[in-house]
């Protein structure tokens, strides 16, 4: 595909030309000192906002129980009041929507509407973006600092990046007993994307001269290892096939039930325990995984950033890659876009350390994305353009067995989300429909590619196709526990309600509502 000063040919379609017509960007703080007093303005379009939306929480009638969400745990109020009553204050007289700060408070619109209205209490850190960004002269800050955080409550749990891996356990372990046994504040923790910064800054600069050696009285053998890394791959083909929901419970369970004696009364040596703490890193990361899927985002990062700590103690520099691309594909999807396009470039550098060509295709690829949603269309075709030719250069066969899922089908669906974006509705047409001969194994996956395509219809005017591959998605979204998936399906019904004189627009609208009142009745 031809840009004015680039010829970027995809293996999954050759010749695509990119118009130069400015495309929608997304107004997001500089990552310099700078952005704080600037003001805050958005502009874009309502398919930027969907690579950013997070499930809409209802709010429960007065005297009504709160709803439980996916996990079981009820959103009730935290008293956080005084925080949030100012909080609107100064956002209302700004005359700023909850989507216009959250780009500057590194944020998502759900997470401010959660402080707004006292369920859920931000960390120092997000008060302190929050403050910056209402040029509130640390008004929000203090009241943060000083409102009753009451039992439960996470605090930094989970988000340390500590210097010692035998702490770097303790740690890990205490966040899956906290989770294990349904802590109201450990599961409510707000995310802040400027607390991946450190973990991935030491992470870079760190030497890899660990060797774990447990000297505890229960013996670790290559054999129990070898049923981590298997289960891991269990855990990961049932998120594929059933979404996060469906698998993050067990995967919490397992770690605090199995994994944590592992850890604290091991007893291995240098060699084993690298082994052990590798897989327990891969474990840990799919716990942040399926947290995220589900929309625990707060919860997702302490898990990422817990097994970023525990691959730099096994001295796994590929999987330290994975991780931290992880961070940007969530960063990304919380709107905090600056720092994804940061992450995204941190992981290609760890990429770059460990070897493999496909991981840092897939460091480019994300951060292409990110910069397509910051409107930077050169630049967003620049990094595709790397994408693809690392792809091409790649040695399949001795990849991890975990970025399996990173094929062509999985490119060109990220080609896609960035055309998407960009709002060339065309281009994510054509590529979206490449991105459906994949593996039928990824179930969630090919929800999330029909969803691409109706999306990509909606852009070029093509409704009753829309509605039709919307349908579509719709069907395979059954089974599937995802607020991901959920969320590209609200999208969708977002777009196409306007056109509902179209019986298919009708169809799929009125399937859709019976769908979202079945799930919040």
């Amino acid at each position: 595909m031809s840009t004015p000063s680039q010829d970027l040919r995809p293996t999954v379609g050759r010749s695509v030309e990119v118009s130069q017509t400015a495309p929608a960007t997304i107004g997001v703080p500089d990552t310099g000192s700078d952005h704080q007093r600037r003001p805050v303005e958005v502009v874009g379009s309502a398919d930027d906002a969907f690579q950013c939306a997070l499930p809409k929480q209802p709010s429960p009638a007065a005297g009504a129980s709160a709803r439980p969400d996916v996990l079981g745990t009820s959103r009730t109020a935290t008293g956080d009041s005084l925080f949030g009553q100012r909080m609107r204050e100064l956002r209302t007289a700004r005359g700023l929507s909850l989507r216009a700060l959250a780009g500057h408070a590194l944020s998502s619109k759900s997470q401010l509407h959660a402080f707004e209205t006292g369920r859920e209490r931000p960390t120092v850190e997000t008060a302190r973006h929050i403050d910056d960004a209402l040029e509130a002269g640390g008004t929000l800050l203090a009241l943060a600092a000083t409102t009753g955080r009451g039992e439960g409550r996470p605090g930094t749990a989970g988000l340390e990046f500590t210097a010692s891996w035998p702490r770097a356990t303790e740690l890990a372990v205490d966040l899956w007993r906290r989770d294990a046994s349904r802590q109201t504040g450990i599961r409510r923790s707000g995310f802040d994307a400027a607390a991946f910064t450190t973990p991935v800054l030491r992470w870079l600069t760190a030497s890899f001269d660990h060797r774990p050696v447990g000297d505890g009285d229960r013996p670790v053998e290559t054999s129990d290892v070898e049923v981590l890394r298997r289960s891991a791959e269990m855990f990961r083909d049932l998120d594929n096939q059933f979404g996060g929901g469906g698998v993050r419970e067990r995967i919490v369970r397992f770690l605090d039930a199995e994994v944590a004696p592992l850890l604290l009364r091991g007893r291995f040596d240098g060699l084993v325990g690298a082994a052990l703490l590798s897989a327990v890193a891969e474990l840990s990361r799919l716990a942040g995984w399926t947290s995220y899927d589900v929309g625990l985002h707060g919860l997702g990062q302490r898990y990422l950033i817990q097994a970023l700590r525990l691959a730099l103690a096994a001295g796994d520099v590929p999987l330290g890659a994975e991780i931290i691309a992880a961070m940007s594909h969530q960063a990304a999807y919380l709107g905090a876009v600056d720092v994804a396009v940061d992450l995204a470039r941190a992981a290609g550098k760890a990429a770059a350390d460990a070897g493999f060509a496909a991981l840092r295709a897939e460091a480019a690829v994300l951060e292409a994305h990110s910069l397509a949603l910051r409107g930077d269309e050169q630049a967003c075709t620049d990094a595709l353009d790397r994408a693809e030719h690392e792809l091409d250069r790649a040695d399949r066969a001795r990849d991890p067995q975990w970025i399996g899922y990173f094929d062509e089908a999985y490119l060109s669906a990220k080609f896609g989300q960035c055309f998407a974006s960009l709002g060339r509705g065309d281009l994510a047409a054509r590529f979206a429909t490449r991105s459906l001969e994949m593996d039928g194994r990824f179930v969630r996956g090919r929800q999330f590619n029909l969803a691409l395509l109706a999306r990509a219809f909606t852009q070029t005017g093509e409704i009753e196709q829309a509605a039709t591959i919307a349908a579509e998605a719709m069907s395979v979204a059954e089974g599937l526990r995802s607020a991901r998936v959920e969320d590209r399906l609200r999208y969708l019904s977002d777009q196409l309600r306007p056109h509902a004189e179209f019986a298919a627009v009708g169809d799929f609208v009125d399937r859709f509502d019976v769908r979202s009142g079945a799930r919040l009745g």
